[in-house]
């Protein structure tokens, strides 16, 4: 058995169907009217390499950070394991 919609008379509206598109053009129109409202950023040259070496300079200062820290926390190892060695062994006192 094959289930076929009921045939509708020309000029017919859907109430359903009327009512989600009324409701989806409305929700389309807001976000237009939002995005229309919005500032835009600059789209200039200069402000993308501005924001590029904003960027780099951000990252190459995480990376410093980071490798700092590292060294810092070795040194303090290092410092530590000494420390500990020279409590071990008598011969040095």
């Amino acid at each position: 058995m094959v289930c076929r919609p009921t045939p509708r008379p020309p000029g017919h509206v859907d109430r359903l169907t009327a009512s989600d598109s009324f409701s989806h053009e409305t929700v389309f129109a807001d976000l237009r009217l939002a995005a229309m409202k919005r500032e835009r950023e600059p789209s200039s040259k200069a402000y993308r390499q501005d924001r590029f070496e904003n960027t780099e300079r951000a990252a190459k200062e995480a990376i410093e950070a980071e490798q700092r820290a590292r060294r810092e926390k070795t040194k303090r190892l290092k410092e530590l394991r000494l420390s500990q060695q020279g409590a071990k062994d008598p011969s040095t006192k």
